[in-house]
């Protein structure tokens, strides 16, 4: 798998997770189960895997923006 395709792999988990977490904390605030121990650990956990896969794509994009300059002395 080459580096665009894992950017927007990340990418895409990063946005449905997001949309995961936001549409369960809706349901729980509308049950009145949003301050509950297992509700708060599962945010947490998902608001993790939603920064970390946000963060690894960025990571590749910004090192797929550099531009390469291993050949310039090679003659």
């Amino acid at each position: 798998m080459n580096d665009k395709a894992k950017m927007r792999l990340y990418a895409l988990t990063s946005i449905a997770c997001l949309v995961w977490l936001v549409e369960a904390m809706v349901r729980d605030y509308k049950n009145g189960q949003m301050s509950s121990v297992l509700s708060i650990i599962f945010y947490a956990c998902m608001l993790i895997v939603v920064l970390y896969t946000a963060y690894s794509a960025l990571q590749i994009w910004k090192i797929k923006d550099k531009p390469e300059n291993n050949h310039e002395g090679a003659n």
